[in-house]
């Protein structure tokens, strides 16, 4: 069940905050490694009015969460001229000026939206993610998180007000940041957010699941794992297994296994580091899916290419990624390795590449990435399909994972074919459970109740794993 139709929330747990006017609003965030999403909604009319999303800017620390953790844990470094922040602050002050910035941008698209006179006032805000984003945003110590057994700072599922959470003096778990600077100072005294303004982080479940996972739990409308449970109107009254994926830089997969026999279910979770190919983060011509991104490759003889916006392409985003790959395989080509076969093309470096348009072009490292992407996903996958006790419900959640062709994901060995007929595609679930907690204290204590049934599994630890994602690398 979705819970958002049409940009409106129309099924949500009843809830009495009083007289509200139509100026209050509330924004939900979903901070991603590669990606950040807000969108800001009519509290009074429960009705999204705007929506912005930008690249990380902390992906200049590191593509994923592993170079940022190790970034976090540098020391000041002193010069004769000057000091470096230290990489708890770098990065902390990094997100929270990036969402102060889009703050700004998202209350300026949203005022076009509502009566004139009315100003709009930021009453709530709703931040979720994974983990290690959160201990960013909240300037919480991720060093524990490096290593086994891999300790979390905090398991969130708490409110703060804005100064604070801005400040990173939440609590006594926060680290020690630098001064922030004068052009820091300069964007917070100019915040379109009021200093005392309400935030909420939902609860984690390990330092591998993330609120962004519980999120789209909520989304997807996973019902109570409790036995003696009453199905809401606002849950999918499942009696067959869920498997919900978030498919992205850090994809975190969750397999909701019902009741039976008076006993209590569980929600079992992984994350599959599948790195940022599927973001274009690190391709060659990757961008995002935004005009001019190609989403879409076909053959009829020749490769012909779809871009976002019908306007000549700049690059190719994550589906048009996979949907490439499967094309090309189909069509020879690639071989079952990935190697190019014909149709090449060199770069100035002497790489090899298919050349899509004159602009842009997949490279035999781009392929590589990508192969490496989909193993770890894939392998999650048939991990969890292993413990279910049927055949799942296949949830598909994320800005790349709602985009791609399901025909294209089990041609390439993304998905597993069993899954193929029992695809849903739910959107940016993470952004749509973080809105919905906007409205209601229902679902936060709902949320709180997920992720106390739900386990977390490292599937490093598994002990065939590494044979598991090698034998996914090749192409079926």
């Amino acid at each position: 069940m979705l819970i958002q139709t049409d940009g409106v929330m129309p099924e949500l747990p009843e809830e009495d905050y009083g007289e509200l006017s139509l100026a209050e609003a509330g924004i939900a965030v979903d901070v991603g490694t590669s990606t950040v999403a807000m969108s800001l909604w009519s509290l009074a009319q429960k009705k999204c009015l705007a929506c912005v999303a930008e690249k990380n800017c902390q992906m200049r620390y590191g593509y994923d969460v592993i170079r940022r953790i190790s970034y976090a844990s540098r020391k000041p470094v002193t010069g004769s001229s000057q000091t470096v922040e230290s990489g708890p602050s770098a990065l902390h002050y990094c997100i929270i000026s990036q969402l102060e910035k889009m703050f700004s941008k998202l209350v300026a698209l949203s005022s076009s939206k509502v009566e004139r006179g009315v100003r709009i006032n930021v009453r709530r805000i709703v931040i979720t993610g994974n983990t290690t984003m959160l201990s960013f945003v909240c300037g919480f110590p991720v060093d524990t998180m490096a290593a086994a057994p891999f300790k979390v700072p905090s398991y969130f599922g708490f409110s703060a007000l804005w100064n604070d959470v801005r400040l990173g003096k939440i609590n006594d778990k926060c680290v020690s940041l630098d001064s922030p600077t004068p052009q820091v100072l300069q964007l917070f005294s100019s915040s379109v957010i009021d200093d005392d303004t309400a935030v909420y982080f939902p609860p984690c479940v390990g330092a591998f699941i993330g609120a962004d996972l519980i999120c789209s739990m909520l989304s997807a409308g996973f019902p109570s794992p409790k036995a003696d449970s009453v199905c809401n109107s606002w849950e999918l009254p499942a009696k067959a297994p869920i498997l919900l994926a978030d498919i992205g830089t850090n994809s975190e997969i969750a397999l909701f296994i019902p009741p039976e026999n008076n006993k209590d279910g569980k929600i079992l979770c992984t994350s599959a580091a599948a790195g940022p190919a599927f973001e274009a983060a690190n391709i060659d011509c990757g961008m995002s899916s935004v005009p001019g991104a190609i989403d879409r490759i076909d053959c009829n003889g020749e490769l012909f290419c779809h871009v976002i916006g019908d306007i000549p392409a700049k690059g190719i985003c994550g589906s048009g990624l996979i949907s490439g790959c499967a094309t090309l395989l189909r069509h020879r080509f690639i071989d079952r390795y990935g190697v190019i076969q014909k149709s090449v093309s060199k770069l100035a470096d002497g790489a090899v590449c298919i050349s899509l348009t004159p602009a842009v072009y997949i490279s035999q490292q781009d392929i590589r990435n990508m192969q490496l992407a989909k193993s770890a996903v894939f392998t999650g996958l048939s991990y969890m399909i292993e413990r279910s006790p049927s055949v799942p419900v296949f949830c598909v959640a994320g800005g790349f994972g709602s985009h791609i062709n399901m025909d294209d994901a089990c041609a390439v060995g993304l998905v597993p074919e069993k899954l193929k007929d029992r695809c849903v595609n739910i959107g940016n679930g993470a952004l749509q459970g973080a809105a919905a907690l906007l409205f209601s204290k229902k679902l936060r204590n709902k949320a709180v109740e997920l992720a106390k049934f739900s386990f977390q599994i490292n599937l490093a630890a598994v002990p065939d794993f590494q044979n598991r994602y090698i034998s996914a690398i090749d192409f079926p």
